[in-house]
């Protein structure tokens, strides 16, 4: 992953919890400190690393971890980041899911060897719809429900997750979301 998530949760944790519980999760983590710059690529593990110990230091578990990363990430990482991208696709959340692989393709260009999840919207009626994920990494659908919240709020919705299926897969994860988005 990019040094942009990585710096994100450093951002995450230093806001909501301070500086000092970002040391503890820093040296809880292992990982080196020059893991944050934003354009370069790491290793996967070290943001799974990071966020294992930001689990063990803020005594929540990693899936609660990764939701409240996910809501963070629409807000103040992707927000301010790429937020005249995401104004542009789409003016409520069920337009912005259907446009966000397109959206992935625009930043794809920014990032070396980028390899962004798909998602599919399916519409089952005016309100409800089926949203895939799916990704070639693993563990990383507590952050997608985040990413659902965090969309939902920035677009003054109410998003109700009303079912979450994992699909069999030989690599990576597909996660199926039933919602009522009102």
């Amino acid at each position: 992953m990019y040094g942009l998530i990585n710096s994100a949760l450093q951002g995450m944790i230093r806001e909501q919890f301070g500086e000092e519980q970002w040391e503890k999760v820093l040296a809880a983590s292992g990982v080196p400190e020059d893991s944050f710059l934003a354009m370069r690529s790491y290793d996967d593990s070290i943001t799974y690393d990071l966020a294992g110990a930001a689990s063990a230091v803020l005594g929540a578990p990693v899936e609660a971890c990764l939701e409240m990363f996910g809501e963070y990430w629409v807000k103040e990482t992707a927000g301010k980041t790429y937020g005249s991208l995401m104004d542009a696709a789409g003016g409520d959340l069920v337009e912005f899911l259907n446009n966000m692989n397109a959206l992935h393709d625009r930043i794809t260009g920014t990032f070396v060897n980028y390899v962004p999840p798909q998602f599919e919207v399916e519409s089952l009626d005016e309100n409800r719809h089926r949203i895939h994920y799916i990704s070639q990494r693993e563990g990383l659908t507590p952050f997608v429900v985040g990413l659902l919240k965090g969309l939902a709020k920035r677009f003054d919705t109410r998003l109700d997750i009303e079912q979450m299926e994992a699909v069999a897969v030989t690599s990576g994860e597909h996660t199926i979301f039933e919602v009522t988005v009102t």
